[in-house]
């Protein structure tokens, strides 16, 4: 018999905004910068890719006494409010109030603030992204043929891109949750298309054992060891840090950031920050049709109070996404 009522074990488009809002959030409150501070301060330890949510807690304990909103507020402590933190960040519970509140107690710019009610109340510019291809059909196989089957698929990837005073690409900082899809998985695969680069891994991975393997029709596929082996079904944070190392006269594709998806990936979050010294006159947000193809759809972005332009999206399967801008360099503005 068909079951035509809520499934708990699949969110609904609700659920989906909030977790989208919560996961903004938390980026937010990681970046280096004010909001960051503002918790850190209370935190008597960090680590990577990770908030403090009873330091979290404490901020919004601390705006609550001073700006109470109903009886008790005032004699709030930061235990009593870790709870609410920590729903709020995980995407658990996100209510309008609990947003309103971290808005308030952290001061979020207003760029921030539409952003994250855009994602709250599930603005449809940030579902779902599909397409036809990444790479060409011949350098699929190629790929496929190299790393086997898949032993994971990625619950959410988080990239942040730095742009240079010179506007090229400096680095990446790139956030990943895995889940295991069968027994044994001990590694994830990394595919680059430039060897100017170098890789250093952060809480979730080890150092590669062997350099990338070149892909004949061009790219490379590095495997990249976890630091634990997984069981079907076990999830695993990952962060690791790219960094490019360009010579010569910048190219037009040392002027885009794109995020290349082979199969699908859920919950991506794209984010590229420019150097102060060197913000473009024009950002746009672009989808390409493969990597050597052109782009299919664009429209104009405008960067934050950071110098940051982002992206979020539910899900991206088979399709190339990212930013591309007009060139300014120092120089020449």
């Amino acid at each position: 018999m068909a079951n035509h009522g809520t499934d708990p074990s699949h969110p609904g488009p609700d659920d989906l905004a909030r977790q989208a809002a919560a996961e903004y959030l938390h980026e937010l409150l990681l970046r280096p910068g004010r909001q960051r501070r503002t918790w850190e301060q209370y935190a008597e330890r960090t680590r990577p890719g990770q908030v403090n949510q009873l330091a979290v807690a404490e901020v919004l304990a601390r705006y609550l006494w001073q700006h109470p909103r109903r009886r008790g507020d005032g004699d709030l402590l930061p235990r009593q409010l870790k709870d609410t933190a920590a729903r709020a960040l995980s995407g658990r519970v996100l209510s309008r109030a609990t947003l309103e509140l971290f808005i308030d107690a952290f001061a979020l710019p207003d760029a921030e603030q539409d952003q994250l009610w855009r994602l709250w109340e599930g603005s449809p510019r940030v579902r779902m992204l599909t397409g036809t291809r990444a790479v060409r059909p011949d350098m699929a196989e190629e790929v496929s043929a190299l790393l086997g089957p898949p032993g994971h698929q990625t619950v959410s990837l988080h990239d942040h891109a730095f742009v240079g005073a010179d506007g090229r690409i400096g680095g990446v900082r790139t956030i990943q949750v895995i889940e295991a899809l069968r027994d044994g998985v001990d590694s994830f695969p990394y595919i680059y298309d430039t060897s100017a680069l170098t890789l250093r891994v952060g809480h979730g991975c080890e150092p590669p054992v062997a350099p990338g393997r070149r892909v004949r029709n061009g790219g490379y596929v590095l495997r990249i060891p976890l630091a634990r082996t997984l069981a079907e079904g076990e999830t695993l944070s990952l962060e690791y840090a790219t960094t490019f190392h360009y010579r010569g006269e910048m190219t037009g594709e040392e002027r885009q950031y794109r995020r290349a998806v082979m199969r699908r990936v859920d919950n991506i979050d794209l984010r590229v920050e420019f150097d102060p010294d060197y913000v473009p006159p024009a950002i746009w947000w672009a989808v390409w049709d493969g990597v050597e193809g052109g782009v299919i759809e664009q429209h104009r972005v405008q960067p934050d109070s950071q110098n940051s332009v982002h992206r979020y999206l539910r899900l991206v399967e088979k399709t190339v996404a990212g930013f591309y801008w007009e060139d300014r360099t120092p120089e020449s503005a």
